[in-house]
């Protein structure tokens, strides 16, 4: 089956990519306006650290304090589910798996504003992020997209936020292949650049454009400077590990405490407040302490105190649960260190008089969160961008590429891969490898395998063949799980026939031999390693932890559909059905027809308020409902309704439906509206 897109489809996802990269920027403009015009309205002040400085120190304590409690209220009241986070859409984008939920991001987003207008140690681009992901989903369910273009969607959404979070689109298109996809991928360039471009161009229309912390001048005044910004990547790249480590750390401190959320975001907030009494600078994202870092304004004893508690408070912030990135504090964290430095650097070479420190407080900015996304060419594109100043890419290059080393020599994950691995998805090697390592025998081995007592006569155990449609009979004594094969079966009967009988008192446990064994979270390349050396092509799925019974069975079959599912990530022409009876779950794959695929669907407008004529609409549209679901109020699960019930379809239900694209198109249309 081709996977290369048609021009029609090509050109809707261009179009969907367009909706996507302007809708993108609308929530993130909404978000950067709500903060702004909240500041002014609750202070009367131009931004956080200002308002933060004017007020009475008891209010400056108390302020993060009933901004993380807000936060936490409405995180808690909002979100059903666990709050999303940029390894979801890193899980979505790359993996195909998860659906970035545009009501959660929003949630987020406006728990964010109520942290940081509190004064908050947290930034803006964390939900940003999951706001355009969260659009390009939505768009793409509207739309009725396939799988691969839903990917693609979100990814661009992705984008489209972090470019309207930095005004930098070429380090947003960057931040999706280096740090959610880890990988080029031509599926995804085309609508990512394209909702990129819309999305900065709107955003530059209605928010201003030009770097966001001013053109900035500098200039390579002396090749030696070089060694020193390899020095400076190092600096910055242990700078920027501690503070994973540290925010690893407050994230188990703060899981310990039982309490409500809200009760620890306002404890993390009241902590921000502490510091911020005496040094307001580490309120918000930590744009305005940068900006004067670049002006020269702060001293090298404030810059490292600055840097420290900027590491602290955000991680008060963030881990006790206040919704929030951490990006631009790593920018603050990593400019510190480099401003310091360059400042020593003026003060301790023959070419000092001519050192710039604001330079190297960009290349700091750079090299540390080169260090924590493990992406370094988006980090030197970030901050060229952020500034407009060729003359900082030689500088940057090196300081990333040796900040970025480093950080993998310490630590493997980088602070986005680091919660996928807690999730046990492992993020080396190629996309394919990634693909291949997160799904797991869980995922697809069949329930209810034959299994016999060892003490079973063997006539006995040998007619369960007849029964059911395994490849191995599994026996079990309570010990190591041991089987015996079709193929041996077949020998016995074989035996048989030519009068020779059972032997006489034969049971089970006599004829089974060992098995190797498959454990629920074996990977498909794990699977194929155990299935590779045994003739049957089907093993038993054990729990360590009670090996002495299998659990499931993983055949070559559903191993093979997997590879194909999971690693060519295409509709393919079979689909696995679990069926669930009295005697227990019953697998079976069913053959769809070419071009067809299973899918859940939104009902479509012109449908809803009618009962479906499941005949017209095979015979007008060539769409077969399968079932409606029904998503029922508060928290209980949604409920399937046959598809010839007597039921109206409401607003939002959603069908299942085999269908082909085309065919799926014309159902979101409506028969006789044109395309």
């Amino acid at each position: 089956m081709s996977t290369r897109p048609d021009a029609p489809t090509l050109g809707r996802l261009i179009a969907a990519a367009v909706v996507v990269g302007a809708l993108g920027a609308a929530t993130a403009i909404a978000v950067r306006t709500a903060l702004s015009h909240g500041v002014a309205w609750i202070y009367g002040a131009g931004d956080v650290v200002e308002a933060l400085t004017s007020l009475p120190p008891w209010q400056r304590i108390l302020a993060p304090a009933a901004g993380g409690v807000v936060a936490g209220l409405l995180v808690s009241l909002l979100i059903r589910r666990g709050a999303p986070g940029v390894a979801d859409v890193m899980e979505a984008v790359a993996l195909g798996r998860g659906r970035p939920r545009l009501g959660a991001a929003a949630a987020q987003a406006a728990g964010t504003i109520a942290a940081v207008l509190g004064g908050g140690s947290i930034g803006r681009e964390g939900p940003l992020i999951q706001l355009g992901a969260g659009v390009g989903h939505e768009v793409a369910t509207r739309a009725t997209m396939s799988s691969r273009e839903r990917r693609a969607l979100v990814a661009a959404g992705t984008a489209a936020g972090f470019a309207a979070a930095y005004n930098t689109p070429i380090a947003a298109v960057l931040f999706v292949l280096e740090v959610v996809i880890g990988i080029v991928s031509i599926d995804v360039i085309v609508p990512v650049a394209v909702a990129t471009a819309i999305g900065t161009a709107l955003t530059r229309a209605l928010a201003g454009g030009g770097p966001i912390y001013g053109a900035r001048s500098f200039a390579l005044v002396s090749p030696w400077e070089l060694v020193v910004f390899g020095a400076l990547g190092v600096a910055a790249a242990l700078a920027g590990i501690g503070f994973m480590k540290l925010l690893g750390a407050g994230e188990r401190v703060f899981a310990r405490l039982r309490w409500p959320r809200a009760v620890r975001a306002g404890l993390g907030g009241l902590a921000v407040g502490l510091v911020a009494w005496k040094l307001p600078g580490v309120a918000g994202n930590g744009y305005e302490p940068l900006r004067d870092i670049l002006d020269g304004k702060l001293a090298v004893g404030a810059l490292l105190l600055l840097g420290v508690a900027k590491a602290f408070t955000t991680t008060a912030s963030v881990a006790s649960g206040s919704p929030g990135g951490v990006f631009t504090p790593t920018m603050l964290i990593g400019a510190t260190v480099g401003a310091a430095a360059g400042d020593a650097v003026a003060h301790l070479v023959p070419f000092g008089d001519r050192v710039v420190p604001a330079g190297y407080a960009l290349i700091g900015m750079a090299a540390a969160v080169a260090a924590t996304t493990h992406a370094p060419l988006m980090a030197t594109v970030l901050v060229f961008e952020l500034t407009g100043d060729y003359a900082l890419v030689l500088p940057l290059l090196l300081a990333t590429a040796v900040g970025t080393l480093l950080a993998r020599a310490i630590e493997r994950d980088s602070i986005y891969t680091a919660e996928l691995r807690r999730r046990g998805i492992p993020w080396e090697g190629t996309l394919a490898e990634r693909l291949a390592r997160a799904a797991r025998a869980r995922d697809l081995m069949e329930p209810d395998p034959m299994v016999v007592p060892a003490a079973t006569p063997i006539e006995a155990a040998l007619s369960r063949f007849a029964e059911g449609r395994g490849r191995l009979l599994y026996v079990v004594d309570g010990g190591p799980v041991r089987a015996i094969s079709l193929t041996a079966a077949k020998g016995l009967w074989a035996a048989c026939m030519r009068g020779e009988g059972l032997p006489a008192g034969a049971t089970a446990g006599d004829l089974a031999a060992p098995v190797t064994a498959i454990r629920p979270d074996d990977s498909l390349l794990e699977i194929g390693e155990k299935l590779w050396s045994v003739d049957w092509g089907e093993l038993p799925v054990v729990d360590p932890a009670h090996p002495d019974r299998p659990v499931g069975a993983v055949t070559r079959r559903g191993l093979l559909g997997a590879f194909d599912r999971e690693l060519l990530q295409r509709d393919v022409l079979t689909t696995r059905v679990v069926s669930l009876g009295d005697s227990g779950a019953r697998v079976d794959y069913v053959e769809l027809p070419d071009g067809h695929r299973i899918a859940v669907v939104p009902a479509p407008s012109w449908l809803v308020g009618r009962a479906p004529d499941l005949a017209a609409l095979r015979a007008e549209l060539g769409v077969l409902l399968v079932a409606v679901r029904r998503d029922p109020d508060g928290n209980a699960p949604p409920r399937w309704h046959d598809a010839d019930a007597p039921i109206a379809i409401a607003a939002d239900d959603h069908l299942m439906v085999i269908a082909t694209e085309a065919e799926l198109e014309v159902l979101a249309r409506g028969p006789g509206d044109p395309a």
